[in-house]
């Protein structure tokens, strides 16, 4: 509505919104939803266990099937942009909102569309989180996924099959940062600060492909330089 309308900046928008829903989560859990059993801990009653994901397997610890629905939801976005009109729409307006206009495309449409499908998907990925590995709700679920979003898209160059690639490299940053708190006792912000430095990296190398610094030396009156 903000971005369609009032044509705010979706980014700014959506990272105050995350704290309404934080503060949102944390007084369900602390009132209504408040287990009382839980020792007067925030916590909310564990889920039923038909409301829990299962393990992929007996073996794989805590793989649940969170993962193949990752998989399944790149594979169906890719292939929505690829070979379907709307996934054209998205595409065209994406990179020239102009274009799309003069193609007869609405740029409301397309953002409540686009914003309500990857609401959708991140809803997704939310309540496997809490079903698949935690099995309840507590005030802190996530220790930065969202962010870590971005970085996960602009590695995956915006594709949905390359997110896939950059998905599993930020997730063996999470786990090898775990590793590196328990055997040398590292602060769990190092595994921040690589993550935010790849992000870097990226963005660098990108100003350094489309762009060319040159120093030139302007001749002024009198001889100098």
């Amino acid at each position: 509505l903000l971005k369609a309308h009032f044509n705010t900046n979706e980014i700014l928008t959506s990272l105050m919104l995350v704290y309404i829903a934080q503060l949102f989560l944390d007084w369900l859990i602390r009132g209504a939803w408040r287990d009382p059993k839980g020792f007067n801990f925030p916590v909310s009653r564990d889920f039923a266990p038909e409301a829990v994901l299962p393990a992929i397997w007996e073996e794989s610890g805590r793989a649940h099937w969170a993962f193949i629905f990752a998989i399944v939801a790149a594979i169906g976005v890719w292939f929505m942009l690829r070979y379907t009109l709307k996934g054209f729409e998205v595409v065209v307006l994406g990179q020239s909102e102009r274009a799309g206009r003069f193609a007869g495309f609405s740029s409301k449409k397309m953002i409540w569309f686009s914003f309500l499908f990857s609401g959708a998907l991140a809803g997704l990925a939310g309540i496997c989180e809490v079903s698949g590995s935690i099995g309840h709700l507590q005030p802190a679920i996530s220790p930065g996924y969202g962010f870590s979003a971005i970085i996960v898209a602009f590695l995956g160059r915006l594709n949905p099959l390359g997110i896939i690639a950059s998905g599993l490299v930020l997730a063996l940053t999470y786990l090898g940062g775990e590793a590196a708190q328990l055997s040398i006792g590292v602060s769990d912000k190092v595994t921040r600060v690589f993550q935010g430095l790849l992000l870097f990296f990226v963005l660098s190398c990108d100003t350094l492909i489309y762009y060319k610094i040159r120093i030139i030396w302007s001749r002024v009156k009198g001889g100098a330089a």
